[in-house]
């Protein structure tokens, strides 16, 4: 097939045998730099074959055929979706920011590198790099942040992509204070002929608590060492240390941790029994302490008296549930 001016857009060879009546459908294509109407001619070539299979007669046919060229279509891209996702925040501890970038065009995106900070530039920022991210498809990044101050904070994602393109988002973050507030106490039991101390360390704060040191010491002797990896806010966790014999003085427990950009410390009083060991049950008296001394309250957990145990509770400022 070839235009007026003779140039040959296209051809197929090998077609095969028609017999009488046949037809072949057989494309063809063209293409043009120019938009209009165009004449083209479509040349057929063919032999006839005699009865003994011999070349009878060489056809060539020609046949016009005119088409209409368009202007090529402007195509519309769809810029790619950028979403933040937030929580409320504390302030000097780690925040997670999840990220979304969605891809509504028909086309993939190449090159892409998505950079999270502030508005004000006072945090510190982050960036994560995708080589591609398909058609009609999306992605999510998770940043870890940390915000110095609380207050609100105004976050901007910038996505660049397809060499040079970009687009924004914005959200804004809610950031508390720290709050630092965590207690500690202990108890000692005995069962199966082993006496233990069990700790327990409750994260009564906003923001988790990290490398927990617990150690006690008395005027006899000191309270085994142990350590928790972190407790999170608004939750507790327990620990339990066989020792040699039974504490029965009064002892003094601390828990030292991280907690945001600082070191913090609870401590409490405890008064061991020594009457339990003979007697059976369990009296323990308690004077828990936190980061705030007048958080105290004092526990007489129980006690035999001629026969009859009698349980007490004693309290003052913050009311304390034990729930070994």
């Amino acid at each position: 097939m070839e235009d007026s001016s003779g140039t040959k857009h296209s051809e197929a060879n090998q077609i095969g045998v028609l017999g009488a009546g046949d037809t072949a459908e057989v494309p063809v294509s063209a293409r043009f730099d120019t938009a209009g109407d165009k004449r083209l001619t479509v040349h057929v070539r063919g032999r006839y074959y005699d009865s003994d299979g011999a070349t009878s007669e060489i056809v060539h046919l020609k046949h016009p055929v005119f088409v209409t060229v368009s202007e090529p279509s402007t195509s519309t891209t769809v810029p790619p979706r950028v979403h933040i996702e937030t929580h409320n925040a504390v302030a000097e501890t780690d925040t997670t920011v999840t990220v979304t970038v969605s891809n509504g065009d028909d086309e993939a995106l190449t090159d892409l590198s998505l950079r999270l900070d502030s508005v004000d530039g006072e945090m510190q920022s982050r960036t994560a790099i995708t080589p591609v991210l398909a058609a009609e498809n999306s992605t999510t990044y998770e940043f870890t942040v940390e915000p110095s101050e609380a207050g609100e904070t105004a976050l901007k994602a910038t996505l660049r992509y397809n060499d040079g393109e970009s687009v924004e988002a914005f959200d804004t973050v809610q950031v508390e204070p720290l709050r630092d507030d965590v207690s500690v106490y202990a108890t000692a039991f005995e069962e199966n002929d082993t006496v233990s101390v069990r700790y327990r360390v409750t994260n009564h704060g906003n923001a988790p608590i990290d490398d927990v040191v617990i150690s006690g010491v008395s005027n006899e002797s000191q309270l085994p060492t142990t350590s928790l990896q972190s407790v999170d806010a608004a939750t507790s966790k327990t620990v339990v240390v066989d020792v040699n014999e039974r504490p029965s003085s009064t002892a003094t427990v601390a828990a030292t941790y991280d907690i945001g950009e600082t070191t913090g410390q609870a401590t409490q009083s405890v008064q061991f029994d020594s009457s339990a060991a003979s007697t059976g049950t369990n009296a323990l008296t308690v004077n828990l302490g936190s980061v705030d001394p007048s958080n105290t309250s004092t526990f007489l957990l129980s006690g035999f008296f001629g026969g009859l145990v009698v349980t007490a509770l004693l309290f003052t400022g913050r009311r304390w549930v034990r729930d070994d």
